[in-house]
């Protein structure tokens, strides 16, 4: 067991970070949380926490954490006119058993993770601007003067973090070849888009996902190839509105319903596959370890299974240095397949020649549902307890 009051200081106040936090705290630790952002908030987006990373908050206390969300109880495949090519309901999937698949607005989720950590131990503004490892403990020193001393500290600061940087400086990112458009819709109601639905539609080069995330509240996101950092003619809404303008209903609806105001937009990149993470009393955690296009859902959740084993491991270690790099070598297989997947089924998802694409929608549907229930459970059916 970790001696208590043991100090850890946690680079970045998103999901992740959250997670870890409240975990450490769990085990004993005392935790600090550094969030740059002047506010501690998530805003303008959804996502889905399958079952792997439901199990994790649920096992810290977050039972209800679900009802801040929408269970997602359907998932869909399907082709650009609507033909579907995979479905599946959770009730058939014995591995979402113990924990639901939920649909969150991000914001969502992150109040019930902040709520459940508090104020109390969370700066913000705090932007890192370099660590320093004596070996007996480390020192986070900030822009703004404001200095931090515990015995790890955790960077947990998203795709552009700071920790990594100084652990792995010049490293490139990696562009997928796409955006990610991410729009909200209030009030949308249609029959083709009933509430449990979380549906995919592929198409040549384009791509777009749905499903309610509040009872009256519609999240989507959409994919088109389109060169890195450039505009996009007639601007975003119209753009997408040509895109899918052919697409089954209620695609070209909902971007018409859409404020274009709320419509996000990031270019997809990621990082390839670290072989070392961190060093001494320093690790990575979540986008900061293994940033991942977004394509199977697993970003947020892989970050939650970080925070969760990460709390598991330090707190049987007496050797804290020993501890991270077994946190680390615990998670690096998983989330470097994860890294992979994703990558490569946003590749295939993405293409655009009508024989490539009529390959891809053969294979899905002739692919047997006994082999699509496996590849499920490598991705849902991870729990903490299993010491996976």
């Amino acid at each position: 067991m970790c001696a208590a009051k043991r100090k850890a200081l946690i680079i970045g106040g998103g999901v992740g970070g959250l997670t870890a936090a409240l975990a450490l705290r769990r085990s004993g630790w005392g935790v600090e949380v550094f969030e740059q952002a002047p506010q501690l908030r998530e805003v303008g987006s959804g996502f889905m926490l399958s079952p792997n990373a439901m199990s994790v908050l649920m096992g810290l206390g977050l039972r209800h954490v679900g009802e801040r969300g929408a269970e997602v109880t359907r998932f869909d495949l399907c082709a650009w006119r609507g033909e579907p090519l995979m479905r599946e309901r959770a009730e058939a999937l014995f591995f979402c058993g113990d924990a639901p698949a939920v649909l969150f607005h991000r914001a969502a989720l992150h109040g019930a993770l902040h709520e459940a950590f508090g104020n109390e131990d969370v700066h913000l503004g705090a932007r890192l601007a370099r660590f320093e490892d004596d070996g007996r403990s480390v020192v986070a020193r900030f822009e703004d003067g404001r200095e931090a001393r515990g015995d790890v500290l955790v960077g947990a600061d998203g795709l552009r973090s700071a920790v990594r940087a100084q652990l792995h400086p010049g490293e490139p990112l990696r562009y997928a070849g796409y955006p990610c458009w991410r729009g909200l819709v209030r009030g949308f109601e249609h029959p083709e888009l009933p509430r449990g639905l979380l549906r995919e539609t592929q198409g040549r080069g384009a791509r777009f996902g749905v499903g309610y995330v509040r009872e009256d509240l519609v999240y989507w996101w959409a994919t088109a190839n389109w060169p890195q950092g450039q505009p996009v003619p007639g601007g975003d809404k119209a753009f997408l509105l040509d895109t899918f303008r052919t697409a089954h209903a209620p695609i070209p609806q909902l971007i018409a319903a859409t404020d274009e105001a709320e419509l996000l937009r990031n270019d997809i990149q990621d990082r390839l596959p670290l072989a070392r993470w961190g060093e001494g009393r320093v690790t990575l955690l979540g986008d900061a370890a293994h940033p991942m296009a977004p394509n199977l859902g697993q970003g947020a959740c892989s970050a939650i299974e970080d925070g969760g084993v990460l709390a598991s491991v330090l707190d049987a270690s007496e050797d804290l240095e020993q501890g991270l790099r077994h946190y680390e070598a615990r998670r690096r297989e998983r989330v470097s397949w994860l890294q992979r997947l994703s990558w490569q089924f946003g590749v295939i998802g993405q293409w655009e020649s009508p024989p490539a694409v009529w390959m891809r929608e053969q294979s899905i549907r002739l692919t047997p549902v006994s082999l699509l229930r496996r590849q499920y459970e490598q991705l849902w059916g991870w729990r903490l307890e299993a010491g996976r």
